[in-house]
């Protein structure tokens, strides 16, 4: 391998590696999710979710388990009967899966 190709491989790694997003970064999306989402409903909605947002987010977070990979990480949280999971690179967050528990499954 060529040393600038050894240079550049090295350079994404730490990119990768320096914006791996932190808990405390993804409690910060959540909240964005929660205000953004309250936004598009009736006013009451809008109030309540500026409102209680950053509880909602925080409790959130605290029961979010993250898997740090070093270059990326991965986030579980529950949300009621719902399981969402997030992938953190670069500093972003992308939802990979969505799914719901059925009480009344067999």
């Amino acid at each position: 391998m060529k040393p600038s190709s050894v240079i550049v491989m090295v350079a994404i790694v730490g990119l990768l590696a320096f914006t791996n997003p932190t808990l405390d970064s993804y409690e910060h999306h959540i909240h964005q999710v929660i205000t953004q989402e309250a936004n598009k409903r009736d006013d009451l909605t809008q109030t309540l979710g500026t409102l209680f947002g950053g509880v909602a987010s925080s409790l959130i977070a605290n029961s979010t388990v993250r898997n740090n990979y070093v270059l990326f990480s991965t986030y579980d949280s529950n949300l009621g009967s719902r399981h969402l999971k997030f992938v953190g690179i670069l500093g972003n967050f992308f939802q990979i899966s969505q799914s719901h528990s059925d009480d009344h499954a067999p």
